[in-house]
């Protein structure tokens, strides 16, 4: 479904300045966009890399005819494909009567008002509030945002946001000084995941107190989950720290003209080398995450950067160790998994190569996928000096950090859980399964238990004795790929349709190729 974004003001408030501003930006050239104007003033709407199409609406037909307005709408987005489409509402009609076009049956399953910007004027917005009937309330009523121009002073502002908010008294009110400031306010500025994430912290440390009594005296060992959650916490951390940094690295100092430029433009040669830096990078799952959104957002071909971050997390150098470590002198269990682990990635991202994924993969619509986690635009290239290139760095390091380390604390809460309660389900489980079975029942054990992949050959040695090897090995290759802490790193920035068909490739194809060369393997 299309998100809608809309923006509001009285007429001039500048409304066809800021889209101008904004959909022609360079970061933007690639987003296909309908703009529908419902409103026409002294300046025009024109798109500078022809990646948007603009419909003009005049009131008359606003007024007269809002079905053949609904027909017209459908028209265009059958006749192109669009990403998102962006209304310039007229600022003397009530915000209501688009509502009531929204909701007309055929534009309703294409579309859906996302967010709502309105724009007013310092100077004139008290004056107009009192002369324009009730259309201009009922817009700012009906916002998300609102950015005040022209402020002579700190107190005119501070007045018109006490006027704003008796409207609206939720609206979020910010000054737009210049629109670089605008857009990083209106689209960027989020509660801070720091604050976030500690405020995480302390509701998890504050249930434990309060529930510890009630959960013992019915026999469940709460400091046993507690150790658990701890030790996969500091198993974790240095690897996503790792992979933050990386990821980090690559939004802030790698350009996007470089990656399109050198990176390989053919499928195959770019998995080739997702496979060869698997191999190179020591992170674990929790590393790879982070990384493979960068390469995303920087326009990595969706199926290379799949088997990147699913190859990685299995092949890498401290994996192989730990494997043969916790299999000493078990050389076939150790090239069984590197095998297994680059058969099963690359086929996952053939798949995706062969059937992609429909609408967006990155959650939200534009705005979010452009916009970093620290609240400013990818496009890096701005920033020039050394300075302000590490500052940047840091900034999103920092933000990026503790935005999927909140979803970690998550994650990992309930596999530690899992693995102190829920374990003996598995393994009673395997009682009289066959090998499918025994696969499987691995495979989500794994998937519960949510191992780091450079400690999880230890855990899995320990259930040799009850399970056939193939099985031990499903666990190896599928747990690294997914669980529950990266199913939710990943909804910090993918959508869930993407990530409910991720889970369930990796785990069709992690089962095929373990049953069917398990045998082979002489495992």
């Amino acid at each position: 479904m299309l998100p809608v974004y809309t923006v509001t003001g009285f007429l001039d408030a500048g409304k066809t300045t800021f889209l101008n501003d904004l959909l022609n930006r360079r970061d933007w050239r690639d987003i296909r966009s309908l703009v529908v104007q419902f409103e026409t003033g002294e300046e025009a709407f024109q798109s500078r890399y022809h990646n948007c199409e603009a419909i003009t609406i005049p009131k008359k037909m606003l007024e007269q005819e809002p079905e053949r307005i609904a027909e017209l709408l459908c028209e265009s987005l059958r006749d192109r494909e669009t990403d998102e489409i962006w209304v310039e509402w007229n600022g003397v009609v009530p915000f209501s009567q688009l509502q009531s076009l929204l909701l007309q049956p055929s534009v309703r399953k294409l579309c859906k008002l996302r967010k709502v910007l309105h724009i007013a004027d310092a100077e004139n917005i008290e004056s107009l509030l009192g002369r324009t009937g009730g259309a201009l309330p009922e817009q700012i009523a009906n916002s998300d945002f609102a950015a005040v121009r022209g402020v002579p002073s700190p107190d005119a502002f501070r007045r018109v946001r006490r006027l704003l908010r008796g409207i609206n008294p939720g609206l979020k009110v910010y000054e737009a000084q210049a629109n670089n400031d605008l857009y990083r306010q209106l689209f960027g500025q989020k509660e801070h995941p720091v604050n976030v994430f500690f405020l995480l912290v302390v509701f998890l440390a504050v249930l434990h107190f309060i529930a510890k009594p009630v959960l013992e005296f019915f026999g469940i060992p709460v400091n046993t989950v507690v150790n658990v959650f701890l030790g996969i916490i500091l198993q974790a951390v240095p690897f996503l720290l790792i992979g933050v940094l990386l990821s980090s690295a690559i939004q802030v100092f790698v350009p996007q003209s470089f990656i399109e430029r050198r990176f390989p433009k053919s499928i195959g040669a770019g998995t080739l080398v997702a496979v060869l830096a698997g191999f190179c990078l020591p992170v674990c799952d929790c590393a790879s995450i982070p990384i493979f959104r960068s390469l995303v957002r920087k326009g990595i071909p969706l199926p290379v950067a799949i088997t990147f971050m699913t190859v990685t997390p299995v092949i890498n150098p401290v994996v192989i160790l730990s494997t043969w470590y916790a299999f000493p002198g078990n050389l076939p269990v150790v090239v069984g998994r590197v095998c297994f682990g680059i058969i099963a990635a690359v086929l996952i991202g053939l798949i995706f190569a062969v059937l992609p994924p429909k609408g967006h993969v990155l959650s939200g619509g534009a705005l979010d996928r452009l916009m970093c986690s620290c609240g400013c635009y990818e496009d890096a290239e701005s920033v020039t000096t050394f300075k302000g290139k590490a500052g940047l760095f840091l900034r999103h390091s920092q933000t990026e950090f503790f935005s999927i380390g909140k979803y970690l604390v998550i994650g990992t809460f309930i596999a530690s859980v899992f693995q102190v309660l829920g374990t003996g389900i598995f393994t009673a489980a395997q009682s009289g399964a066959g090998l499918a079975a025994s696969i499987a029942i691995m495979m989500v054990m794994a998937f519960v238990l949510s191992l780091c992949s450079s400690s999880d050959a230890v855990i899995a040695r320990s259930f040799a004795n009850q399970f056939p090897m193939g099985a031990v090995m499903g666990f190896l290759v599928f747990g690294p790929m997914m669980d529950i802490k990266n199913v939710m790193m990943l909804s910090s920035g993918f959508s869930k349709r993407f990530i409910g068909r991720l889970l369930l490739t990796a785990f069709i194809v992690c089962f095929a190729v373990v049953f069917a060369l398990a045998g082979l393997g002489g495992l």
